[in-house]
């Protein structure tokens, strides 16, 4: 039954998607979506460094914080004005309970898992250990002053670090988007008339699909982010904001 209830959410958002790339366009929704999440942020931020949270580090973190928030009540939104176009759509349930015959004859034996993939990254970290001796003084003030030296490229770095991480975390919601609006209407908005007609269907909260599909961006993103302020912090002592940064670095430190 786990099998069937899978299959069924698996053919209903397919159907979904297919309609939805069809008939309007999802990726330029989430596009405009995006962009709203981003302004809030940076208002979060402005807001948060006139009420005295000057650290850098923690204002991009809570700043990241409260956009997330925004782009889920965005979603909300979304699936609100949607709801009444994709109420009821017995083709779905159709093509779904068609498929049963077939998806129990594949069942018999090693049942199919339509969940999706998982990628899986392993990062293996083999260091040398760097060993200081008596007599290597010289070598150490040779690697401090390279590192000296390599510090006026570390900050334009992590401010390109943080421009890319945003960049590129867009760029995935965006591209993703009509895989994710067509779970957040199966569930959201079809989940409960499906499941009368099917008694099969795997039904899950709209919000809990909405932080599996997103929230891992948005974590990596603030995590870059924070980091970056931290680091920009420590290389300029004193500023609070990106353009400080650029000011000091124009002022030779």
């Amino acid at each position: 039954m786990k099998v069937f209830s899978k299959i069924h959410r698996h053919q209903a958002i397919q159907k979904i998607r297919g309609e939805l790339e069809r008939d309007s366009f999802p990726r330029l929704q989430m596009f405009l979506l995006v962009t709203l999440t981003g302004a809030s942020g940076f208002v979060a931020s402005y807001t948060f460094l006139h009420v005295g949270i000057v650290e850098m580090w923690l204002r991009y973190l809570l700043s990241f914080g409260v956009a997330y928030l925004m782009f889920l009540v965005l979603l909300w939104l979304w699936l609100r004005t949607r709801a009444e176009d994709y109420a009821d759509i017995p083709e779905v349930s159709r093509t779904a309970s068609s498929s049963s015959d077939s998806a129990s004859a594949c069942c018999s034996g090693k049942g199919g898992d339509f969940g999706g993939g998982s990628a899986s990254g392993a990062f293996d970290s083999h260091a040398d250990g760097i060993s200081l001796v008596g007599d290597s003084g010289g070598s150490v003030s040779d690697a401090l002053g390279t590192v000296a030296e390599a510090e006026e490229f570390a900050i334009p770095l992590a401010i390109l670090m943080l421009i890319g991480a945003m960049v590129f975390s867009s760029l995935f919601i965006v591209y993703s988007a009509p895989m994710l609006f067509a779970e957040l209407l199966v569930d959201g908005v079809l989940s409960a008339s499906l499941y009368r007609r099917l008694r099969g269907l795997e039904t899950r909260h709209w919000l809990e699909t909405a932080i599996r599909r997103t929230a891992c961006p948005f974590i990596l993103t603030a995590a870059i982010a924070s980091a970056s302020g931290w680091a920009m912090t420590l290389y300029a002592p004193g500023v609070h904001s990106i353009g400080d940064v650029i000011f000091y670095l124009r002022q030779g430190g």
